[in-house]
């Protein structure tokens, strides 16, 4: 029957004539079993599938009951070990899978086994030779089932077929197979499920196994079943070693119950030939060996245990860990009861198996590859660490050096396989949790722990940090966990060491920890291994810093583990940021868990601050993971500081508790979101932070300003914010340190956002103190920085602060010198003036404030106490100098402070105050003030003292006109500083008051009295500009109207006469502006009041004649002019004499060099010849002395000198002598026009009056001027003399 449609049919038929053929089957029923025997050969699934299902057709009729029915049960037992294959790419639609195949035999057998009453005399106690031969272990979680259910009924009932006799039933695995095979299968209870079933076997084969085991098994395994059904289908509650404790401690327990050593004996033996079965199951073959360990353990007889010794040797795969565990835990159960056994074995293990021996011809075969050695080795390196582990605890420490680090020492170096390494790690940690005190139950020094310790440093050290492809660190960090809480204590250096080697070795690591070039080339078991190493690492960091924080559970061990963490908890990299979090997160929780068992009111955490200060920025991180661990820990932390505080552990602060909530709120990365998340905790830490814990606290926030991550570093600024603003009070005697402290890190800020909240905070800080951070930051260098100027534009915006700066600058101003003078030893003199810092200062940051647009309405109120202090500040500037570096301190000086120091010997004082005065200006809106002057450029007359008046006069000049309603506030503020020690000071003052006189107050006429009083105490100043400047005033009240001109004439008439007589008065300032005035005011006052000085003021103003300077000539004839107002009328007489004395002067000067002067003596000419009675000269003065016009000096003066001697012929030898009184000129023209006047007059004189004339003296002296030295002089005296032929 090849054809497999034949083959189906035919079973078919056969399953229906075997369910409804009855009784007329029964004779055939042999025949049909025979006959089907063919089918059991069959390799079609689709044909085997069909002849299970008759086979269970078969059960219930007897079928299974005759001679080849163990084969048909067998068959299915035998699907029941199928595994799945590859399936087919284009699978036929009636495709019978392996794994569907065996689904139904598992089925099929449960259904016989459960259902089929008949099928019991079949299955027991036949199903049992399956448990052993390797072939049917894929099946025998079903078999277990079946076997289970079958044979706990049999007990139940105590069926006479229950109590097997094993040497009857030869082919029936005797009893300690069964217990070994049982056992074994039932530590890994996961594969197929069977692990219940296994148990429930054992227990229902107890009174077959050994009478004594019924009670134990009856009590213990329904425990062990229960725990399977709690926990083995939940993957965070199963644990593989505390199922494998248990199922050991049952069966050390069965051993104790037995009391008979043969029968352990006999058991270990049968565990001993099973090893064979568990070939290519390493899990199984693992437990075996600790199985096998417990038996030796509990045995006496040495032999057993050296042939056991052997099987575990020889029979382990050394390539397999697996395997090399259990074998090492084997045998440090059995080192347990055998240490001097166990470390004998492995002496000869490491002479025999570890020697590459060398066999054949000469040696040319190698017994044992290098591999191979290395293999062992590992394996051997894991012995010795169980072994030291299970010794028995007072053996332990005397063979520890002398039989296993003697033998374990000598491989750490020149390691070649990870394996060895791995494996002599694991060693390490064995032997470290071997000799603790717990386990050794005694105190015990380590002498050898910081040689182990850095062994294992120096293995993680040479662990990749570019990939994770092995769990070596992980193993390492383990056992330095291990040893750390061995004594001796570690030294503070040693414990730097170790948790820097360890953090390094885990947060270096990259994000994709994979050891090819991506995670797409990976194996999902590779990836999964790759994930598990990570965690693995990290898990064993966290487990070596706790130790480390535990052997010092103080604020001080948390500190000194923290200071590692810090710098990773910053890290650019998002990994390495999350990494370190969890870490401080998970060492926080065990240092807050650890806590709540002991009392630790009374501790100080010193560094509470510090820590949260640190954190705080996490808070929001632009990674998740990162945020949500800041903000626990942050809530640990005050926890932990509760119970320092003495709360107990139960007690539970609302506000610490409720940071719960704000970590779910931050899992939104909403930039919104997080602000108001951090603002939350800002104000918490804000209410629970210790005042001595602020600085600390804000030191620490100070350096998360320069988080790289932006909204880290945002969020540091609003705690800042936050801490200024709520405990801003406390932090008076820090106020310097926190300027300097943010000044400092703002240099390196980038982030505009948090460079802004910055400058926020120091306005907060500054509207709790003012007068310090005022302080503070003046005292910065200058010019000051960007930071510093926007510090003060930041203060600015607050109107308070604003008011409060303007107050101390001004009173600074107004108190403070200006400059410092630096005068000659011996003469006095002052050589040079320094401008002063603190005053310069202010004025730097009054000026930055001022470009604040904010500052408007502050600035417009103070406007003017601020402009008066800035222009006389201005007024003080000239001439001074910028302080230089040895002006500032003496002996060394950095070279950042001389790189200081040039910057401010550039800053110009003059031009900084200069400055100041534009932009008040401009931000008090007095914006054409500032273009009228700037048009001019007048406002640079204010860096030069001989120009300051004129650019003092054009600012109040533009004020009056455009602002006059600052004028009578500007006059109050400045008049204090009319008595200031400074020249400069009282020189702009006095010239302001004088301009706001010519201005007319800017109609405020009741400021003028004050004004004039003022300027009249200053009269006897000491400067004579200043004098010179309360001259010019008081003659500008002319301009004031013809009611201040009366009302002051008299005392302005006064002081202008002494003004002319001032004798320190060098260049004559004082007297042209007296002349000046005088010339203004006299056009404005009666005759009488000028009548009783008239012949004075011409007295006094004839020396001006001839004064050097043209202007001073120019204004004494123009005053001379304008007196001839006054001299018609009872004043005649005697100005008219006057006018004779001063008549040749005036014409001589008619041809003066400067053009000024002429025609200031073309004025005096035109006002006074209406007065000289002669209608003949008046009209020669008004036709010919145009102001503007050119004149023909010879020809004019040769026709006036005809109607001269017409009309005055008896003043002309008064004349002609004062003219030659002018021969001694300096002027060469004035010396020319004398001698060319004389030589007109006489050429002119009728001879009939030549005697009126002195001819020899007039005739000696043009001989004299004949001589002169200048060619023009002596040629105008030749032609004077070629005109007096008929003399």
């Amino acid at each position: 029957m090849n054809n497999e449609k034949i083959k189906l049919g035919t079973l078919a038929v056969f399953k229906q004539l075997i369910n409804s053929g009855g009784v007329h089957m029964e004779d055939k029923k042999p025949l049909i079993v025979s006959g089907l025997k063919i089918m059991l050969s069959d390799t079609n699934n689709k044909v085997k599938r069909l002849f299970a299902q008759v086979i269970i057709a078969m059960a219930p009729h007897g079928y299974l009951e005759l001679e080849g029915g163990h084969l048909m049960v067998e068959f299915i037992v035998k699907l029941c070990t199928y595994q799945e294959q590859v399936p087919v790419k284009k699978p036929d639609p009636d495709y019978v899978s392996n794994a569907s195949l065996r689904q139904m035999c598992e089925n099929v057998l449960h259904l016989i086994s459960t259902t089929i009453e008949c099928m019991e005399v079949v299955l027991w106690p036949y199903l049992l030779e399956f448990l052993i031969p390797v072939q049917y272990t894929t099946a025998l979680g079903p078999i277990c089932r079946n076997l289970a259910s079958l044979t706990a009924k049999k007990r139940e009932e105590q069926s006479e077929d229950y109590m097997i006799d094993f040497d009857i039933a030869t082919n029936i695995p005797k009893a300690p197979e069964i217990v070994a095979r049982l056992v074994v299968l039932a530590g890994r209870p996961e594969v197929s499920n069977r692990g219940i079933y296994v148990l429930k076997l054992l227990q229902a084969l107890s009174p077959n196994i050994e009478s004594s085991l019924i009670d134990l098994w009856d009590t213990i395994i329904p425990k062990l079943i229960q725990f399977l059904e709690d926990n083995l289908n939940n993957d965070e509650k199963w644990s593989q070693k505390a199922w494998e404790d248990l199922l050991l401690k049952l069966l050390s327990k069965t051993l104790d119950e037995v009391e008979d050593e043969e029968w352990v004996c006999n058991l270990g033996v049968e565990f001993g030939k099973q090893v064979s079965l568990y070939q290519d199951s390493p899990n199984e073959k693992n437990f075996l060996y600790k199985c096998l360990g417990v038996i030796m353990r509990k045995v006496t007889k040495k032999d057993f245990v050296k042939q056991h010794l052997n099987i575990l040797f020889s029979t382990v795969k050394h390539t397999n860990q697996v395997e090399r565990e259990g074998c090492a835990i084997g045998l440090g159960f059995c080192a347990s009861s055998h240490l001097d056994e166990a470390l004998s074995k492995l002496e000869t293990v490491a002479k025999q198996d570890m020697s590459r021996k060398s066999s054949g011809f000469l040696g040319l075969m190698k017994d044992k590859t290098e591999a191979d050695v290395e293999r062992i080795k590992s394996t051997l390196m894991l012995c010795y660490g169980y072994l030291a582990l299970y010794a028995p605890h007072d053996l332990i420490t005397s063979r520890l050096e002398a039989n296993i680090l003697r033998n374990v020492k000598p491989h750490f170096s020149n390691i070649k396989d990870t394996a060895v390494k791995q494996n002599l790690i694991r060693a390490v940690d064995l032997i470290g949790k071997a000799v603790q005190p717990g386990h050794l139950r005694a105190s015990y020094i380590f002498s050898r722990k910081v040689e182990l310790m850095d062994h294992m440093q120096i293995f993680m050290k040479q662990e990749s940090t570019k990939e994770l492809a092995t769990n070596t660190r992980a193993l390492a960090m383990q056992a330095c966990a291990t040893l750390v809480k061995v004594d001796p204590v570690l030294k503070e250096a040693e414990t730097f060491d170790l948790i820097k080697t360890s953090t390094d070795c885990v947060f270096k690591l990259p994000n994709c920890i994979y050891p090819v070039k991506g995670k797409e080339d990976l194996t999902t078991e590779q990836i999964k291994e790759s994930d598990e190493f990570l965690d693995s690492v990290k898990d064993s960091l966290v487990s070596l810093l706790q130790e480390i924080l535990n052997k010092n559970l103080s604020p001080q061990g948390l500190q000194e583990i923290y200071k590692h963490l810090q710098p990773w908890i910053i890290s650019l990299e998002n990994h390495e940021r999350q990494r370190s979090m969890r870490t401080l997160l998970r060492l926080l929780q065990f240092h807050y868990e650890k806590l709540a068992t002991q009392d630790s009111s009374g501790i100080v955490f010193f560094n509470l601050g510090s820590l949260l200060g640190s954190i705080v920025p996490r808070c929001s991180d632009p990674n998740l993971m990162v945020r949500e661990d800041a903000i626990e820990s942050i809530q640990i932390i005050l926890r932990i500081s509760l119970r320092y505080d003495g709360q107990p552990p139960e007690y539970k602060d609302p506000m610490v508790e409720a940071l719960s909530t704000l970590r779910d709120r931050v899992s939104q990365g909403d930039a919104q979101v997080l602000f108001s998340v951090v603002n939350d905790i800002s104000k918490a830490l804000a209410k629970k932070m210790p005042s001595e814990q602020l600085n600390d606290f804000l030191a620490n926030l100070y350096n998360g300003l320069l988080d790289s991550q932006s909204h880290c570093s945002s969020g540091a600024c609003v705690v800042i914010n936050t801490i200024m603003k709520t405990r801003g009070p406390e932090l008076l005697a820090e106020v310097g340190n926190i300027i300097n402290a943010l000044h400092t890190n703002l240099r390196a800020i980038t982030y505009p956002q948090t460079r802004s909240g910055v400058f926020r905070a120091i306005r907060t800080l500054a509207s709790n103190h003012l007068t310090p951070v005022f302080d503070r930051l003046l005292n910065f260098p200058l010019p000051y920085d960007e930071h510093i100027t926007d510090c003060w534009r930041t203060l600015a915006v607050d109107p308070v602060l604003a008011q409060a700066i303007f107050d101390q600058v001004i009173d600074m101003l107004n108190r403070q010198v200006h400059y410092a003078e630096k005068r000659d030893q011996k003469t006095h003199k002052v050589l040079l003036k320094v401008a002063t810092i603190p005053t310069l200062s202010a004025v730097c940051a009054l000026t930055e404030v001022l470009r604040v647009p904010e500052t408007e309405a502050k600035v417009v109120e103070n406007f003017h106490r601020l402009f008066s202090v800035l222009i006389v500040y201005t007024g003080s500037c000239i001439d001074v100098k910028p302080a230089k570096l040895s002006d500032v301190a003496d002996g060394k000086i950095s070279k950042e402070k001389k790189a200081q120091m040039k910057l401010l010997a550039s800053l110009n004082p003059s031009s900084v105050a200069i400055e100041a005065v534009r932009v008040l200006l401009e931000r008090a809106n007095c914006q054409k003030v500032l273009e009228a002057i700037e048009e001019e450029d007048m406002i640079n007359n204010l860096k030069e003292l001989d120009k300051l008046p004129d650019g003092i006069t054009a600012i109040a000049k533009e004020l009056v006109e455009y602002n006059p309603e600052y004028v009578g506030k500007i006059m109050a503020c400045l008049n204090p500083s009319l008595a200031s020690l400074y020249e400069s000071q009282r020189i702009v003052v006095v010239a302001f008051f004088a301009e706001l006189i010519n201005q007319k107050c800017g109609g405020d006429m009741s400021m003028v009295e004050m004004i004039v009083n003022n300027l009249l105490g200053r009269l006897v100043d000491a400067n004579h500009i200043v004098r010179m400047l309360c001259i010019r005033g008081l003659g500008n009240i002319a301009s004031a109207g013809e009611d201040q001109v009366q009302k002051y004439c008299t005392t302005v008439l006064s002081a202008m006469m002494a003004g002319m007589d001032d004798k320190e008065d060098p260049e004559d300032n004082i007297t042209l502006e007296s002349m000046s005035g005088l010339s203004r005011i006299l056009t404005q006052i009666d005759e009488s009041s000028i009548r009783p000085i008239l012949v004075n003021i011409t007295l006094r103003i004839r020396p001006c004649f001839e004064k050097q300077r043209a202007s001073v000539r120019a204004a004494a004839f123009m005053l001379f002019g304008n007196l001839s107002h006054f001299g018609d009328g009872p004043s005649r007489a005697p100005f008219l004499e006057q006018i004779h004395t001063n008549f040749v002067s005036v014409l001589l000067h008619l041809n003066d060099e400067d053009v000024e002067v002429r025609k200031s003596c073309k004025h005096a000419l035109r006002q006074f010849g209406p007065l000289l009675g002669s209608t003949s000269i008046n009209e020669m003065f008004q036709k010919h002395l145009i102001v503007d016009g050119n004149l023909n000096y010879g020809e004019f003066m040769y026709d006036l000198t005809k109607v001269i001697i017409a009309d005055f012929i008896q003043k002309i030898n008064f004349f002609v002598m004062g003219n030659i009184s002018f021969f001694r000129s300096t002027w060469p023209e004035i010396r020319s026009n004398a001698a060319i006047f004389v030589g007109f007059l006489l050429g002119n004189l009728p001879k009939a009056q030549h005697s009126l004339i002195t001819k020899d003296h007039v005739c000696g002296a043009l001989t004299l001027l004949l001589k002169d030295p200048v060619p023009s002089v002596r040629i105008k005296a030749a032609e004077a003399m070629s005109l007096l032929f008929e003399y």
